[in-house]
């Protein structure tokens, strides 16, 4: 957890952070869902992190923990 100021409440606050999956960019038919997985499959990004999460397909958020606002915060060229 870290200090920052927050616009929502006006002071400082607690954060921490929060990775959410990114809408994915196919439909909800099987065959946009087979297509999906073999994006992701033959990508090979998802191998190198733990837990199998591609960085081109999670967010990062930072919560303030008095009143919950979320923030997109995705800085560098890995959550592009």
């Amino acid at each position: 957890m870290n200090i920052r100021f927050c616009e929502k409440c006006e002071r400082e606050t607690e954060h921490t952070e929060a990775i959410k999956q990114k809408p994915s960019k196919y439909g909800k038919s099987k065959k946009e869902q087979f297509k999906a997985f073999l994006d992701g499959f033959f990508s090979g990004a998802a191998a190198s992190l733990p837990g199998g999460a591609s960085l081109e397909l999670t967010d990062r958020y930072v919560v303030c923990l008095k009143c919950g606002k979320q923030t997109l915060e995705n800085h560098g060229t890995e959550f592009q």
